[in-house]
């Protein structure tokens, strides 16, 4: 069972979704932030799945995530789902039959990296400096 604890990154993701006028609880959203130096930051939600990640182009025109979490978004909390990276996704959970299966290993380093992940969004200064790209 994945305790019902708000993660690092929900709580600097949500600050900036915010920030642009976007609720966190609605059903979806879309919001793609720029700025120099980085990678494209995108957040979304589609019904109570939520990306959050890096994108770049390939040469080939190809989008690429590097890297993306997905969480399942369940009354208020986001729950860790998967990292989508260029080699390949690692899933920390699913559901089945209307319960939530986990890796208690792969949950462990989940959490670690969206730890890492929050705290580099906020020292890279994406809730001041971000630029909406519409």
């Amino acid at each position: 069972m994945i305790k019902s604890i708000r993660l690092e990154i929900q709580n600097v993701v949500e600050k900036i979704l915010l920030k642009h006028n976007i609720d966190p609880s609605v059903e979806s959203y879309y919001l793609k932030l720029r700025m120099s130096g980085f990678d494209d930051l995108v957040i979304e939600k589609e019904g109570e799945q939520v990306l959050v990640g890096h994108y770049y182009h390939h040469p080939s025109g190809d989008l690429i995530s590097d890297p993306v979490l997905a969480f399942d978004h369940n009354g208020g909390y986001w729950y860790p789902v998967r990292i989508e990276q260029t080699l390949g996704d690692t899933v920390c959970s699913f559901v089945e039959n209307g319960k939530r299966i986990i890796y208690p290993g792969r949950i462990k380093e989940f959490k670690s990296f969206q730890r890492m992940f929050a705290r580099n969004i906020k020292e890279q200064g994406w809730l001041e400096n971000g630029v909406k790209v519409t």
